[in-house]
């Protein structure tokens, strides 16, 4: 690896994000055996150009090829939910993942974030282990979709242990 580039995605970088996502999210889908309900994999375009305008997407790019993305929003009462963190299986385990999270974290300092949230599949231990190496914890658990979710937390102030970050989520 020569040089790590995190660029926003504007919307030229559409079919970017959707090659990654597809390609990271495949995998997923195929660990969790739910193939046809991880909506990451049926994005459109629309929805991906959407997501462009009106979240923080960021691409990383190692050589010049585009080796992950990331999305997060800022909701309300200064919580992040992180999104479609996506790193192309030919670039995994060399610590693309975490540098996309740090990219997600500083940015999410600069913008006044108090914690950032994400769902995960609780039955992929490896991607439980990882946000929980780096830095997240297990808030939760839920059944909303049709395979188990961990609803998990980053705080980045001291946030009150039961503080209700579900009722700011929602149904995400």
């Amino acid at each position: 690896m020569e040089s790590i580039v995190f660029k926003k995605a504007g919307e030229g970088d559409v079919a970017a994000v959707k090659a990654v996502t597809r390609k990271a999210f495949t995998n997923y889908a195929k660990e969790i055996r739910r193939e046809d309900s991880v909506a990451a994999l049926h994005e459109t375009d629309e929805a991906i150009l959407s997501d462009i305008r009106q979240k923080h997407v960021y691409l990383c790019e190692v050589d010049g090829d585009v080796a992950g993305a990331v999305r997060f929003e800022v909701l309300g009462d200064g919580i992040a939910y992180l999104s479609r963190l996506a790193v192309d299986p030919e670039f995994q385990s060399l610590g693309i993942g975490g540098l996309l999270l740090e990219k997600v974290r500083r940015e999410c300092v600069s913008l006044g974030v108090r914690a950032i949230t994400l769902h995960t599949a609780s039955r992929m231990r490896s991607t439980v282990a990882f946000y929980l190496k780096n830095g997240y914890y297990i808030h939760s658990i839920t059944r909303d979709k049709e395979y188990i979710r961990a609803f998990m937390v980053c705080e980045l102030t001291d946030m009150d242990e039961l503080y209700d970050y579900e009722s700011v989520v929602g149904k995400r």
